[in-house]
């Protein structure tokens, strides 16, 4: 989705864009299939690719300017909704630069303004519950283009996408939020130019900027410096984006992996100081609280698709972990 006079909407999984400088009955076509799927947002969590059109499948870096629930155009006119509940298979990085703004990502209010930085790693559902003149810019990158090439870009070896329930967000001072705009000022300039393979040159810009990041989690005592981690790890940690809960234990992720449980478990809990139990049981009550919250599927449909023996199985797990029952956690989200 742009915001340059494109309206964007999801059918079928794909996701479609409509000029609304464009004919009439392309936009009222596209606006009624809007419509729709706002009205289909309880039944099911919206998946988002990154699809920019550009020459990097995987990459996009835009300017941004948010407003009273919409993204706006460059002459200031409303583009799209950016209030409906989604989530993307990417990792996306905010930089405010001015306004006011607050997001809710997974369950989590987070009020951002000038100077935040704003991590959201793949899956994560998030929304916009509040915008006021926010504007900065966005970085999106899948892992596919950090590894797709000569030079792998060690992205999940970065301590701050490795640590559990970490909120990923931070506000900067003034020194490390102009290191941040130079850096994705360079960033862009780089994607914007035509006479030199880029990919290689953008990917190590992105080197400097993820490390810069790790830095400033490290100097606050957010994370913790640890050595990269091993092929294993970071197997491990993309299977659990992509077959948890189908794997729902340290044995079938070792198997999947091709391991054995024991060297599993200290390959992780080597390099994340997590073991591998935590970082399964984490997700899953993560995909359960999406689920309670963002869906109207009762608690026994959701612990049918997370692989639960029992709805009361699962109830226990929740309360035991969350700390509250799977009714309760609704009713305190005003469902």
């Amino acid at each position: 989705m742009g915001t340059d006079g494109a309206l964007s909407y999801v059918k079928n999984g794909t996701v479609y864009a409509c000029d609304l400088a464009g004919s009439a009955v392309t936009a009222t076509l596209a606006l009624k299939n809007w419509v729709h799927l706002m009205h289909e947002q309880r039944t099911k969590i919206r998946d988002l690719p990154l699809d920019n059109g550009g020459e990097h499948p995987g990459f996009s870096i835009r300017y941004f300017r948010y407003h009273e629930g919409f993204a706006l155009s460059k002459d200031g006119s409303k583009s799209f909704n950016i209030e409906f509940r989604h989530r993307h298979p990417h990792f996306e990085i905010f930089w405010f630069e001015r306004g006011r703004g607050l997001i809710e990502r997974d369950c989590e209010n987070i009020e951002v303004g000038a100077r935040t930085l704003l991590i959201l790693g793949p899956g994560d559902v998030h929304n916009w519950k509040k915008t006021e003149n926010l504007e900065g810019a966005l970085l999106a990158v899948s892992e596919k283009f950090t590894y797709d090439s000569n030079f792998s870009l060690p992205f999940r070896e970065l301590t701050v996408f490795l640590q559990p329930n970490n909120s990923r967000w931070i506000q900067m001072n003034p020194s490390e939020d102009n290191l941040i705009r130079n850096v994705f000022g360079i960033i862009q300039d780089t994607e914007g130019r035509s006479n030199f393979d880029k990919r290689e040159v953008l990917k190590a810009l992105l080197l400097i900027l993820f490390s810069k990041i790790n830095g400033f989690y490290v100097g606050r005592g957010l994370t913790q410096e640890m050595p990269r981690v091993s092929p294993l790890t970071r197997d491990f940690r993309q299977a659990l984006l992509t077959e948890c809960p189908r794997l729902a234990s340290v044995k079938e992720f070792a198997q999947h992996l091709k391991v054995s449980r024991s060297y599993l478990h200290r390959a992780v809990l080597h390099d994340t100081g997590v073991a591998p139990s935590r970082h399964i049981r984490d997700r899953i009550l993560v995909e359960a609280k999406r689920l309670l919250v963002h869906t109207n599927s009762s608690a026994a449909e959701v612990a049918d698709q997370l692989g639960f023996r029992s709805a009361s199985y699962f109830s226990s797990f929740f309360l035991r972990h969350a700390k509250v029952s799977p009714r309760a956690f609704r009713s305190s989200r005003g469902l």
